[in-house]
């Protein structure tokens, strides 16, 4: 690509500079400056200077280290069609029977529990409900787009000399799998430029913060005298002066920027971020799933639940302007819960039974035991 304000020539074979490459410094002040100096801290990446990196059309506003969203193309406000038939499977209810069998089976399989209790109990009651829970899901797509520089180490530059950069939402991306978290990144195509790096002024060093450029720093040791008590310094060997250990004596430092390659590629970067939105119910309180843009459900005999439905599929439709619906589920699932009033003995308490398969909770049990006891 040849566009007027790109410095990209495609015969040239970028290349890093390398400490000791030329003899080329900057030195600041009239010496080098004492080793116990503090430390400037690092640039961060907002700090450093950014290249003439003019808008990209269908991009203006974009600028370096700020997404700014991409507002989506209008959808369907709902689904669409007729309203489809919601069928809820019947949770039956245990019998006083069922429960005390498999209070029984419960006692039988916990190690060193008495079974008596279990065996020789009275039911008092038998009363069943059911626990409700019921999720609303949404699988949504947001798109934001930012201006980005990285090192040019040569290659193809794909730029507006190719023609007009797609719409960030024109743009392929396909999720992974559907209903997990997940974030893309790519080159918009079209917005490729080669600019010089500003922060090195296309140098590919900067000068080194420790030693001003010299080098060499004051021995801290000495107080930059050369000398000590037993005659010269052994640290700088009466020099005054010792080796910069960041920059290895060369008083220039790879630009962090270009990382020394003197050249940034420039370019739009878009931004896929997939988020699966929830919201959960629970209530003392079937299954149903329905995928693509729901309905709320409307016929459950629990008049909470649908209302509840309403509301959130609502919210779902509106909360996120900026986002894109792919697909959502609903899900309402009831877990059977019977709770049983028991007596033994002069022994009152009560356990629940849980599930299809019937499993109890008693936290109250009897008889129970510790290891290598006997019960009779």
């Amino acid at each position: 690509m040849t566009g007027s304000d790109c410095e990209f020539d495609p015969d040239e074979e970028p290349g890093q500079w390398k400490a000791g490459a030329d003899e080329e410094r900057e030195k600041r002040g009239d010496k080098p400056p004492k080793g116990k100096k503090e430390k400037k801290p690092k640039k961060t990446k907002k700090e450093r200077g950014n290249p003439d990196f003019d808008d990209i059309e269908g991009y203006g506003g974009n600028a370096f280290h700020a997404d700014m969203e991409a507002k989506p193309p209008s959808g369907p406000s709902g689904p669409t069609g007729d309203q489809p038939e919601m069928k809820f499977a019947d949770i039956p209810n245990l019998s006083e029977d069922d429960c005390k069998k498999a209070f029984e089976k419960f006692a039988k399989d916990q190690f060193c529990y008495g079974t008596k209790p279990a065996k020789e109990c009275k039911i008092l009651s038998a009363k069943g409900v059911t626990a409700l829970h019921y999720i609303m899901e949404s699988f949504s797509e947001n798109r934001s787009t930012k201006k980005k520089k990285i090192p040019y180490k040569g290659g193809k530059v794909d730029g507006p000399d190719n023609g007009p950069a797609p719409k960030a939402w024109d743009i392929s991306v396909k999720p992974k799998s559907e209903f997990k978290d997940d974030k893309v990144k790519k080159e918009v195509p079209h917005t490729a430029k080669v600019k010089k790096c500003k922060d090195c002024k296309g140098r590919g060093w900067e000068t080194c913060d420790d030693c001003d450029g010299w080098g060499k720093v004051e021995c801290d040791s000495c107080d930059g005298s050369g000398q000590a008590e037993e005659g010269a310094c052994a640290f700088c060997f009466g020099d005054g002066q010792r080796m910069c250990l960041d920059c290895g004596g060369d008083g220039r430092v790879t630009c962090e920027d270009c990382e020394g390659y003197r050249k940034l590629k420039c370019f739009i970067q878009l931004k896929v971020k997939l988020t699966s939105l929830s919201f959960l119910i629970i209530k003392i309180n079937i299954a149903y799933t329905i995928v693509l843009q729901v309905w709320p459900i409307t016929s459950f005999p629990v008049k909470e639940i649908n209302e509840q439905s309403a509301k959130l599929v609502n919210t779902h439709r509106t909360k996120w302007p900026n986002e894109v619906i792919h697909k959502q589920r609903q899900t309402l699932r009831g877990v059977p819960v019977t709770e049983c009033e028991y007596e033994w003995e002069e022994f009152k308490s009560r356990f629940w039974v849980y599930g299809s398969e019937q499993k109890i909770y008693a936290p109250d049990y009897p008889h129970q035991c510790c290891c290598g006891c006997s019960i009779i």
